[in-house]
C-alpha cells in the first residue's frame, strides 16, 4: 500500500506532521509527502518521496497527476483547495478532519478538536487506516548531521554553551513585546543566538551588541543545526518550538495572543500565557480585537528567567 502524507500549511505544522511521517514510514513500503517547497531541506533524513507543492492555480492541476499512483492519503491540511485537488486526484482512500472546508469530499473524516496537542489531533488521521500508534510514536523528529552542526559553529562562531531566542513571527500579535526580549538576553546569565528570518533583519539590530544576531543570516538547514545545540529555545509561538523539539532540546513558548489550547505547545519544555479577560483570541490572530495589545506585555521576564532556571542544564 503506498500512502500520501498532505500538509502544506506553515513550518511548524510541518514539523509536527513528521511524527505522522515517523508512523506510516514504520509500517509502508512507500510514503509520500506533499508541501511547500521548503520540504526538500526541512525533512532531509526521511526515505520518502518528497513532492513540493507551491500552491500556484496551474500547479493544483498538475500535481493531481503526481499524487494519483497512492492507495491513500491523510490530510492534515484543511483547506477547500486541498480538498479538491485530492477529490479530483482519483486516490481511492482519502482522509481529512470533519471540520476541513468541503469535508463530504474525502471518503473518511476524522474529529478535528482544541484541547489536544497538534500530534494527538493529527494521530486520528491514522485510525482509518486502523492504526492506533504508541505514545513515544507521537513525538516529532528531525534530523541534522554532524558535519552541519560543525560547519555554523565555525561559520557564526557559536559559543560552546548558548540559549536560542526567536523573537518574531508571522503574525504580529503572536510576538512578545521586542523591549521584553532584549531585557531577556541582557540578564538570562547565558550566551545568546537570536534567529528570524530576513523580513526581521532591520527589527532585530537591537540585539546587535547584547546577542549574535543571525536574524536572515541561516538557510533553512543552518537554522536547524544551530538550534540543535542549544541549551534551550524560547520563543513566541512559532515554528522554532517545535524545530527544537524534534530536536531534543527543550523550548518555552511565550504566549501573548494565541494559547496552548489549540495544542502548539512545547512537548518537552513549558509555556507561559497572559492572564487576561480577552485571552486568548484566536489561533492566528491579525487584529486586536479590543485595541489595547495587554497581551503583548502581559507575560514578565521574571517569570521567563524563573523557567529558564528549571529548563537550563549545565
Amino acid at each position: 500500500m503506498k500512502v500520501l502524507l498532505w500538509q502544506t500549511a506553515y513550518l511548524g505544522d510541518v514539523v509536527l506532521a513528521t511524527s505522522l511521517l515517523r508512523i506510516l514510514t514504520k509500517r509502508f513500503r512507500k510514503v509520500g509527502f506533499v508541501g511547500r517547497p521548503f520540504i526538500k531541506e526541512l525533512l532531509k533524513g526521511y526515505d520518502v518521496e518528497l513532492i513540493p507543492f507551491n500552491k500556484g492555480f496551474l500547479e493544483s492541476f498538475r500535481i493531481r497527476k503526481t499524487v494519483r499512483s497512492y492507495d491513500a492519503v491523510l490530510s492534515a491540511h484543511r483547506s477547500m483547495r486541498t480538498a479538491l485537488i485530492l477529490y479530483f486526484s482519483g486516490i481511492p482512500l482519502r482522509v481529512g478532519f470533519d471540520k476541513s472546508e468541503l469535508a463530504f469530499l474525502y471518503t473518511h473524516t476524522v474529529p478535528h478538536q482544541w484541547g489536544m496537542h497538534e500530534v494527538e489531533r493529527n494521530a486520528q488521521l491514522l485510525k482509518p487506516l486502523g492504526i492506533v500508534p504508541e505514545p513515544e510514536e507521537l513525538y516529532p523528529k528531525l534530523f541534522v548531521e554532524e558535519e552541519e552542526v560543525k560547519n555554523v559553529i565555525e561559520k557564526f562562531r557559536l559559543p560552546e554553551e548558548y540559549v536560542v531566542l526567536s523573537p518574531f513571527s508571522n503574525f504580529s500579535l503572536k510576538e512578545w513585546d521586542i523591549k521584553n526580549w532584549l531585557e531577556l538576553a541582557k540578564v538570562i546569565g547565558k550566551k545568546v543566538v537570536v534567529v528570524g528570518t530576513g523580513k526581521d533583519m532591520e527589527r532585530a539590530r537591537v540585539f546587535d551588541a547584547c546577542a549574535i544576531n543571525l536574524v536572515g543570516k541561516t538557510s533553512l538547514r543552518e537554522l536547524m543545526a544551530v538550534i540543535s545545540r542549544a541549551k534551550l529555545v524560547i520563543s513566541c509561538d512559532s515554528s522554532p518550538v517545535h524545530i527544537a523539539n524534534a530536536l531534543d532540546v527543550p523550548a518555552i513558548t511565550i504566549y501573548t495572543s494565541t494559547s496552548p489550547i489549540y495544542g502548539f505547545y512545547p512537548l518537552k519544555g513549558a509555556y507561559l500565557t497572559p492572564e487576561l479577560a480577552c485571552s486568548p483570541c484566536s489561533p492566528n490572530p491579525k487584529r486586536c480585537k479590543t485595541g489595547t495589545y495587554d497581551c503583548v506585555r502581559a507575560v514578565s521576564v521574571e517569570n521567563i528567567l524563573s523557567l529558564c532556571q528549571t529548563l537550563i542544564t549545565d
